[in-house]
């Protein structure tokens, strides 16, 4: 355990001495196989294809950390760019290899990296400390402090573990925040109770502190955002939009984690309203906007 917390950078140099601890050199793709404590499950396809894009116009700019199995290599880090070198067709890629990389480090590594390049969502960074605790036999300490964060981050997270599965759903695809979610913990009654609590939220759009008061059986105050009525999605006539345009409204909501109106007039022109509540929501919909690119 003595060998945990020595970071990325200490683990993935770039230096083609052996003696510094790791070696690089260009390796077959059909080799490379990902990480099986990944904490990441799922890899955006627009991700990829931007990352994609970027390695056929200027190549892999930097090269995967891998360490040598029966069979193959295993990667440490790097497994976006894996994924889209083959989308890209490519047939070999360039790798340093680690000799010295045990199960336990690839496991915290693979948390940090993509905590530090591309955030997880909540429930994935809940079950990666989570996982920590199980496999490394942390404590809520030691993570905090091997990820970068507080106590009370994680601790919060790893709560997230115990909401119904609906909830937790909700959570990931945008339609509530970390402070809807964790005042449902609070939801007394069984899986009806809590699942008509979380369509009240998301239908009235209510905020984290109507949401603590409807779950402590306060009251509800309107406020300005939810109690003004909005224009209807198909134009300002007030007719209910037609099926296309409430299908595009509903891939749109679920491709992106936030309440979308489309208004089309004739000739197909219009406008596209999106509607968050809380940075969190806001960022997580212009990462899903326009992401950053890394490689």
């Amino acid at each position: 355990m003595a060998g945990l917390g020595r970071g990325l950078d200490s683990l993935i140099a770039q230096s083609s001495d052996d003696s510094a601890g790791g070696s690089q050199r260009e390796i077959s793709i059909a080799q490379i196989r990902p990480n099986p404590m990944q904490p990441r499950k799922v890899f955006e396809s627009a991700h990829l294809e931007d990352l994609r894009n970027s390695i056929e116009n200027h190549g892999i700019l930097q090269p995967i950390c891998v360490r040598k199995v029966e069979g193959g290599f295993e990667i440490i880090s790097g497994e976006r760019r894996w994924r889209a070198a083959r989308l890209a067709g490519l047939r070999t890629m360039p790798v340093v290899i680690r000799e010295d990389v045990s199960n336990n480090e690839m496991m915290e590594l693979a948390l940090v990296e993509n905590l530090q390049r591309q955030d997880l969502d909540p429930i994935e960074k809940a079950q990666g400390f989570a996982e920590m605790i199980a496999s490394l036999n942390l404590t809520q300490e030691q993570v905090a402090a091997k990820v970068g964060l507080k106590r009370s981050t994680v601790t919060n997270h790893l709560r997230l573990l115990d909401l119904d599965q609906d909830v937790q759903e909700a959570l990931v695809s945008g339609l509530i925040t970390m402070g809807h979610a964790r005042a449902l913990l609070g939801v007394n009654g069984d899986a009806k109770d809590k699942k008509k609590a979380l369509a009240t939220i998301v239908r009235d759009e209510l905020s984290v502190r109507q949401t603590e008061r409807l779950v402590k059986g306060g009251a509800v105050a309107p406020t300005s955002s939810n109690s003004e009525p909005t224009a209807p999605a198909g134009g300002a006539s007030g007719a209910r939009p037609e099926a296309w345009v409430q299908d595009l409204e509903r891939r749109m909501r679920e491709h992106l984690g936030v309440r979308v109106e489309l208004a089309v007039r004739k000739g197909y022109k219009g406008h596209i309203s999106l509607h968050f509540s809380g940075r969190e929501q806001l960022e997580a919909l212009v990462e899903g906007l326009a992401p950053k690119k890394t490689l």
